[in-house]
């Protein structure tokens, strides 16, 4: 019945659908065709899988499960709205105490009194992390109220329709979904606010399949696509946690997943085609939460550093050929070293 039902939405969304398959055919330039249909292939078929669909089919496999975070501490970016708070909201009721950032003060405190019955804790800090120096200012208030992190979620992310450029010189998106995130773990790492044993779990999506690693793309604003910078941002953050995996060999646990399609108020604004025609078949937020609860519960071994989890497993990082031929990682990282002159993690 529900894919009777989503064939039914389909047909009666045709304009949307043509949006949509456009949309596809814009971030997906290593089919080489340009062939609408292809697109349109491609894009169907990731329905079954990231829709609600695939995450009710996978959830009945799986044991039910009671989180433990006691004594744990905590750092979620991206913490007022969608994944991000609900990550936050959970990890708290399970007894953690977390340190939930974002820009919107309001909303966060909202958050931090929705805890205050909860075995847990959450302590609202409200900045802006599409800035580096906001960024640096996070490792310092960090490191004076909660040294000694086990897990530090990279939550926070942007989808622009149009270009903006931040105070600092960077690209917005690219600022706040690589490079800070970046620069955040990079810096916790270097000055000892993660434990030797922390969880670090970065938050990817679905759209980077689509892409290979592109540099020259990560700030570009010529012939401007939102779903397209985001995609290269984030096939970018899966390349950069294959690279922290090798050379931290096991000293810390980084990870790197996306939640599939989820119904958040980003997702929401930033594609509203999308969510207009997918809405009663988009995952609900704790289902989207759900995979970066369980990497931090359950820390499962990750014998490749390259992977991006998915549904509380491992899956390839590659869906079609062409998003192999892309830059490669030193590129990747030189060009993060000279927008923010960070080093490499030691």
């Amino acid at each position: 019945m529900a894919l009777k039902h989503l064939s039914q939405k389909l047909h009666q969304n045709r304009r949307s659908l043509d949006a949509l398959f456009y949309a596809a055919r814009k971030i997906q330039p290593m089919s080489g065709t340009g062939d609408t249909l292809q697109a349109a292939r491609f894009f169907i078929g990731f329905l079954p899988s990231f829709t609600n669909l695939g995450y009710l089919a996978r959830r009945a496999l799986w044991q039910q499960e009671v989180w433990d975070f006691s004594g744990q501490h905590w750092l979620v970016t991206g913490a007022s709205t969608g994944i991000g708070r609900e990550i936050a909201r959970q990890a708290a009721a399970a007894g953690a105490d977390v340190l939930a950032v974002a820009r919107s003060a309001e909303k966060l405190a909202a958050l931090a009194s929705e805890a205050e019955n909860l075995p847990g804790s959450i302590h609202p800090i409200a900045l802006d992390l599409s800035l580096v120096a906001s960024t640096e200012q996070l490792i310092d208030h960090a490191l004076a109220q909660r040294p000694g992190l086990n897990v530090l979620i990279n939550n926070v992310g942007v989808l622009l329709n149009t270009p903006s450029t931040t105070i600092e010189g960077l690209d917005t998106g690219f600022a706040t979904n690589l490079l800070n995130p970046w620069l955040l773990t990079n810096k916790a790492t270097e000055r000892g606010l993660l434990t030797a044993g922390a969880s670090i779990i970065n938050m990817s999506s679905g759209g980077m399949y689509n892409v290979p690693l592109s540099v020259a793309a990560l700030e570009s604003h010529d012939d401007y696509q939102g779903a397209l910078a985001y995609a290269h941002h984030k096939r970018a953050q899966v390349e950069l946690n294959a690279y922290l995996r090798r050379i931290e060999k096991g000293r810390r646990q980084h990870y790197v997943m996306h939640p599939g399609w989820v119904d958040t108020p980003g997702v929401e604004t930033s594609l509203p085609d999308f969510h207009r025609l997918l809405k009663p078949f988009l995952r609900n937020v704790p289902a989207g939460a759900d995979t970066a609860l369980w990497l931090a519960a359950r820390r499962p071994d990750q014998r490749s550093p390259e992977g991006i989890w998915f549904d509380r497993a491992l899956r390839a990082v590659h869906a079609l050929p062409g998003s192999r031929q892309g830059d490669d990682i030193e590129t990747l990282l030189a060009y993060l070293q000279t927008r923010c002159n960070i080093s490499h993690a030691k």
